[in-house]
């Protein structure tokens, strides 16, 4: 069976959050210009209900895609009627995602195909590798294409910024 779901891409490099919490360096996907690229979707088991077209991956679930690596307990994806596209992913049960240098964890993430957002619930936290600064709150919701990001109960920890100290 194959899944395709388009997502955004930006360039950048894959990475993968492990279970010890390192991160190990991936080949990057190849194709991530252009048409939407191949989702890759890996899990201990997966289900299919063709009545409800929804497939159901389990355990160890990791999903590379460009730039974009999200990992999890448990996740569902949801064809559109036609079944030619994909209408929604809903991952959840220690969710980590990362792309590029933005990072993220949750219970769940719910993610919306047309409008490529990625909503977080359940104890979420964003934050930027390079900065370090931290963005926590009740929702926080991701608009990938536009790089915006919607806080309820928003808190950001902005972290002092390492200077170089030059003398003239």
């Amino acid at each position: 069976i194959t899944v395709t779901i388009a997502l955004i891409c930006l360039n950048g490099k894959v990475y993968s959050q492990g279970l010890q919490g390192t991160l190990e360096k991936l080949p990057a996907q190849k194709g991530c210009a252009g048409n939407p690229p191949t989702l890759d979707v890996s899990s201990e088991r997966m289900t299919f209900d063709s009545k409800t077209r929804v497939f159901i991956f389990e355990e160890k679930v990791r999903v590379l895609r460009c730039a974009m690596t999200i990992l999890c307990d448990r996740l569902q994806v949801m064809n559109d009627t036609s079944d030619k596209s994909i209408e929604q992913i809903v991952a959840t049960g220690n969710v980590r995602f990362q792309q590029g240098k933005h990072s993220a964890v949750a219970e769940r993430a719910d993610y919306f195909e047309s409008e490529q957002k990625l909503v977080l619930t359940g104890n979420p936290r964003v934050w930027d590798t390079q900065e370090h600064d931290e963005l926590t709150g009740e929702e926080i919701v991701l608009l990938l294409q536009e790089e915006k990001v919607l806080v309820k109960q928003a808190r950001v920890l902005f972290h002092p910024r390492k200077t170089s100290l030059k003398t003239p």
